[in-house]
């Protein structure tokens, strides 16, 4: 970062309802994170939904407290008023991975229009500002194997009928469909105690929730109530350490597996890094 520049002006910020800001005014930049500041009558618990759109692709979805609550995981600081969308790694321990998921919004990276939408529910009297911190687009040879690849959160819920072990239904992981090369899976559940990750078939991945949390504690992780992250890359690495279920990279099957307590609702989130052609 050597720029923080305020947002435009959100548009339509009401007590319940979809707000919006068009980011064009950063083309030609690298977005590295997007800062919300709220007011009002107005949680994060009162945001249902937040997507950041490249070209009208929908490349960062999640809701307000869930974002927090991976940031926080992260290590990120606690404040009732601040929210923050960071498409960087801040822990990693290498140059090349902190940056990669940033996104390049150069002339060369195809990006004509980025738009922000922020969904409202329940507030009184909302207001909604922010800033977003920039770098510039660089040539430099060390970063080409990683400046195209942006960072993509997508969702989805999964219903668990009753205690037991299930396949869980992770967007974009299934080589069949064409997999994707995942950073961290954020898995929100009260009643999860175990999780494994099988490629090939082979079993690369089984701990007990509690054994998870101790490892990733071990790697300066702060892990959340209602949480649990698969984080191949806790260790602060990134080349070698991304969960790849890409045919083009070999893998025909994988699957992660959770096991559970009883039964509940549950929404899985990724961080996956991809380029933006392949969404």
């Amino acid at each position: 970062m050597n720029k923080q520049i305020p947002l435009d002006a959100f548009m339509n910020v009401q007590n319940s309802g979809l707000a919006y800001s068009d980011l064009n005014k950063f083309l030609g930049s690298v977005l590295e994170k997007i800062t919300f500041v709220l007011g009002g009558t107005f949680t994060k618990a009162m945001i249902p939904l937040i997507e950041l759109k490249a070209n009208n692709k929908t490349i960062f979805q999640t809701d307000g407290s869930k974002l927090d609550a991976s940031k926080l995981y992260m290590g990120g600081a606690s404040d009732a008023t601040i929210l923050t969308l960071d498409l960087m790694d801040r822990k990693a321990v290498t140059p090349n991975a902190r940056q990669a998921g940033t996104l390049d919004l150069s002339a060369k990276s195809g990006i004509t229009q980025l738009r922000l939408e922020v969904t409202i529910a329940g507030a009184t009297n909302p207001t909604l500002a922010g800033f977003a911190d920039l770098s510039p687009p660089t040539e430099d040879p060390a970063e080409a194997g990683i400046r195209w690849l942006i960072l993509r959160r997508h969702r989805s819920t999964q219903t668990i009928g009753a205690a037991g072990e299930f396949a869980l239904q992770v967007p974009h992981l299934d080589p069949s469909g064409g997999g994707s090369n995942f950073r961290r899976v954020h898995i929100f559940s009260a009643n999860m105690t175990r999780l494994k990750a099988q490629r090939e078939g082979v079993t690369e991945f089984d701990l007990s929730k509690a054994q998870i949390e101790a490892a990733q504690k071990d790697n300066f992780r702060t892990p959340q109530s209602g949480l649990v992250v698969f984080d191949p890359v806790q260790d602060g690495q990134l080349q070698g350490r991304t969960w790849d279920t890409r045919p083009s990279s070999g893998v025909r099957s994988a699957q992660l597996y959770g096991t559970f307590s009883a039964g509940e609702t549950i929404t899985i989130e990724t961080e996956e890094l991809l380029p933006l052609a392949a969404y």
